[in-house]
């Protein structure tokens, strides 16, 4: 009889441990749903955050495109020629060029030192305008001989 009550004891403990590991459980998976729950009702206030950024990003962006037309597309054909962006890129050359020697040194403009050869200090007007052919040509995407809008990236001026 002292085996079958000590047995019921033993039982009881268990379903009594049972019960709290149960309990206990369930209070986990609630506590689970509540913060993912608050996740998810923060992400749409991240989201949201991140959309009016990239927004602003976009907005700026084509900003810089319309601006970069008025200053190149000379004839308003929504279309920048090599021949009209070359035409900017002299009166840039000419602009930089400050004493008017046909070189630009680093110390005239800092693009000196992104189109000068290793080493060197100065670029000549030749170069300067390769650098600046190069460039048109990286841009126009199709190789039509133009770059519309479509295929500008102005991150790549």
């Amino acid at each position: 009889m002292k085996k079958i009550i000590s047995s019921g004891k033993w039982v009881m403990y268990t379903l009594l441990f049972s019960t709290l590991l149960f309990a206990a459980s369930c209070a986990n998976q609630a506590n689970k749903k509540e913060s993912t729950q608050q996740k998810l009702e923060q992400e749409p206030k991240t989201v949201q955050k991140e959309a009016k950024v990239e927004e602003k990003q976009d907005s700026v962006m084509f900003q810089k495109k319309m601006d970069f037309f008025k200053k190149f597309d000379t004839n308003n054909d929504k279309k920048i020629s090599e021949k009209e962006y070359m035409a900017m890129a002299t009166q840039k050359f000419a602009a930089l060029d400050a004493n008017h020697d046909g070189i630009l040194t680093a110390t005239e403009s800092d693009l000196v030192t992104a189109i000068a050869p290793q080493g060197k200090t100065s670029v000549t007007k030749q170069q300067f305008l390769d650098y600046y052919k190069k460039k048109f040509q990286t841009m126009d995407k199709n190789k039509d001989g133009y770059v519309m809008m479509e295929e500008l990236d102005v991150r790549e001026n």
